[in-house]
């Protein structure tokens, strides 16, 4: 498809075939993510133990690259293995209470990882601090010297330095 009127060196449209061929292109990327979709129709999907199991065999695979040891490289298998089998498992209600179990199981460390960061996305302007008898999270503003903080849970009072 020449363009009348189009001197050389100007740039031309593109040509109805190479639109065509974006258009097949967009239309495959369609295509490709219904069928996913319906593939994992009544799986279990991606949860929160899957994806710690995903996370440890991604650095056992970083590791393996260094040492190059047939032990990490089993220990990447079975994580890796066992993340799928729980991602395309059908048997939801059971995934389902072990994702629950691990879930509570780990509610300390990440109640303390959530806090870290909060702690470092407000380090310039507020200080954390937990509260000693129900542990709630209290924010208080920074460089205020030593104040008194009262728990909006329990009424516990108690001194800290901000």
């Amino acid at each position: 498809m020449i363009q009348v009127g189009a001197l050389p060196g100007e740039s031309m449209p593109l040509m109805k075939k190479e639109v065509n061929d974006m258009d097949k292109i967009r239309q495959f990327g369609n295509q490709m993510q219904y069928r996913m979709a319906q593939f994992m129709y009544g799986r279990n999907g991606l949860d929160a133990l899957a994806r710690t199991c995903n996370w440890i065999a991604i650095i056992l695979l970083v590791i393996n690259l260094f040492v190059q040891s047939g032990i990490v490289y089993l220990l990447w298998l079975i994580f890796f293995s066992y993340s799928c089998f729980r991602v395309y498992s059908r048997n939801i209600p059971k995934r389902y209470a072990e994702n629950q179990k691990f879930l509570d199981m780990t509610i300390v460390p990440r109640r303390y990882a959530k806090l870290a960061k909060l702690q470092w996305r407000d380090r310039k302007v507020s200080r954390y601090y937990i509260c000693k008898s129900c542990h709630q999270q209290i924010r208080v503003p920074k460089g205020k010297g030593r104040i008194e903080i009262r728990c909006p849970k329990c009424n516990e009072r108690f001194i800290k330095k901000t």
